[in-house]
């Protein structure tokens, strides 16, 4: 049963117990032990206990400093390919490189491991404790590096969830021995690691740079502690299967946000210059090394940028379906009262794609690309500015009528409400579950929005994001053309755009692009050559 209600979908989220997981479909994540995603009743609540500690705002500091540096290394890497220089940047697909620095960020956030991109400089001295961890070239007995190892295990893990471990090692084929290769190095990296963060906590550095989201871990669970005491809240294999959790779930879901809001905004390049011209206000010129969180992010979030990213995250949301099952016989109710009866095992699905387009719920117009009476396919980063044409006469659903104000506990399990909670559209309990709803959403959430906050931000304060035309039209071409000609031309690469993020996604965890990639130019500010059209 899939269910686009709102009321419905927070009753069922918030009542945990009568509501469950089927973690038997997240078995494939357990390959590097139980986690909190993997667990339900008392596991799981040991498990959020203590995984819990390591989300917060110092960890959501780190998280801001590594991803404006990651995005800066990220638009150095672009411009240093060929045929781009730091004024103009052809980037033909966004993904890889999206990706590249949300594995980026995790690993220094996650694991206190700083990776390079090529040619970039500053790592770590040889003989430092960390150093083969960040090293290009396997070392400490491993055949793979650290990152390539880390890269095979979140791009290819579903091999661990068809073949046994044994299995896959013995197979005659390049991929699954090189899937297995990469599973044996990379739990091997990750106790390493557990070993050298449990030493660093116990020599009293947990409060240096030593710090990152397996600390809280060791300190909540007192699995430092190498005496014969009592046992750890969390054993070693736990720490270390939701360290990989924090990696599976923080790495691909905000590549795709990033890639998809970076296209979104080329195709909507009224949006863009709203967006640009609020930062201008925010931040001015300020450079992104003298960025403070939590002040800037919250400045920066809670303007047009988070309007942007909460948009493409209610467009595109990296899961379009959550499951549940029924505990026992349920009742529900809808907000006219109607009561519906849920039998015993009853599997449900929340589907984040259709209550994300509820004309019942979310502010909406006529839309002017397809012509349908609402605009809930269209990427309109104003519906979430609440001064905005959006809410002149908006009214949703409450017994029929109005909005409900939120409960201080919904307030705090809202995804909404980690950007521009105050300044920004709150949608009614349900509505907006990009990152699940209730006791079980996603921990990571605040992790992932200061990571889009800080890297769009950096992106945009200095560019323009374009789509590229070049299968219409050459540079020269396009130099020389009328401003009537350059939209036509526009319009064809944005055809070209929405048919891919509307027909050419698919998944079996996350959407991504599976049919044609959509192509950009990062241009410097003041260096466009596709303004809005009036």
């Amino acid at each position: 049963m899939a269910n686009s209600n709102p009321k419905i979908i927070h009753q069922i989220a918030t009542r945990k117990n009568d509501f469950t997981k089927p973690i038997e479909h997240y078995a494939v994540i357990d390959i590097f032990g139980k986690n909190v995603v993997t667990s339900e009743g008392s596991a799981w609540r040991n498990h959020r206990k203590i995984t819990s500690s390591s989300f917060n705002e110092r960890s959501n500091a780190l998280v801001w400093r590594e991803s404006i540096h990651q995005a800066e290394a990220m638009l150095a890497s672009w411009a240093m390919r060929e045929g781009n220089d730091t004024d103009c940047m052809s980037v033909d697909d966004v993904y890889p490189d999206a990706a590249t620095t949300s594995l980026h960020v995790v690993s220094r956030s996650g694991f206190g491991v700083r990776l390079l991109w090529p040619g970039e400089k500053g790592g770590l001295d040889e003989g430092d404790e960390y150093e083969w961890f960040s090293s290009e070239r396997p070392k400490g007995g491993h055949t793979m590096t650290f990152k390539e190892s880390m890269r095979i295990m979140l791009s290819d893990f579903i091999w661990m969830g068809v073949f046994s471990k044994r299995t896959l090692g013995a197979l005659p084929f390049k991929k699954p021995k090189k899937v297995y290769a990469a599973y044996t190095n990379f739990n091997a990296y990750l106790l390493e690691l557990l070993e050298l963060k449990k030493a660093a906590v116990r020599a009293g550095q947990a409060e240096s740079d030593a710090f990152d989201l397996m600390v809280p871990m060791i300190t909540a669970s007192g699995s430092n502690d190498s005496s014969d005491k009592a046992p750890s809240l969390l054993s070693d294999s736990e720490i270390v299967g939701n360290a990989f959790v924090f990696l599976f779930a923080g790495h691909e879901t905000t590549a795709n946000a990033i890639t998809f809001t970076l296209v979104l905004l080329a195709l909507n390049q009224s949006a863009q210059r709203s967006m640009q011209s609020d930062l201008d206000r925010v931040i001015g010129s300020k450079p992104p090394a003298e960025w403070k969180y939590p002040s800037d992010f919250n400045s920066i979030g809670g303007g047009f940028l988070g309007a942007a990213i909460n948009e493409q995250l209610r467009l595109i949301p990296s899961v379009i379906m959550l499951p549940k099952r029924a505990q026992g016989t349920q009742i529900v109710e809808e907000d006219d009262g109607t009561k519906h009866v849920l039998p015993d095992q009853t599997f449900l699905h929340f589907c984040a794609a259709a209550v994300h387009r509820n004309t019942e719920v979310w502010p909406h117009k006529k839309s002017k690309r397809t012509g349908k009476e609402h605009d809930l396919d269209d990427f309109v980063p104003e519906r979430w500015i609440l001064n905005s044409e959006y809410f002149t006469n908006y009214s949703p659903l409450k017994d029929g009528n109005s909005a409900e104000a939120p409960t201080q506990e919904e307030q705090q399990d809202s995804p909404s409400m980690d950007i521009g909670s105050s300044t920004l559209f709150n949608p009614p309990p349900g509505a907006f579950i990009p990152f699940s709803d209730g006791p079980r959403a996603c921990l990571g959430r605040r992790f992932a929005t200061v990571e889009l906050v800080a890297v769009l931000a950096v992106i945009f304060q200095s560019y323009s994001v374009e789509l590229d035309v070049k299968a219409w039209a050459t540079d020269e071409e396009v130099e020389n053309m009328t401003r009537e000609e350059r939209d036509r031309v526009y319009e064809k690469a944005s055809e070209k755009a929405w048919w891919v993020l509307e027909k050419g996604l698919g998944g079996l965890a996350t959407l991504q692009q599976k049919k044609g990639r959509v192509g950009i130019r990062v241009v410097r500010r003041g260096k466009e050559r596709f303004p809005p059209s009036s």
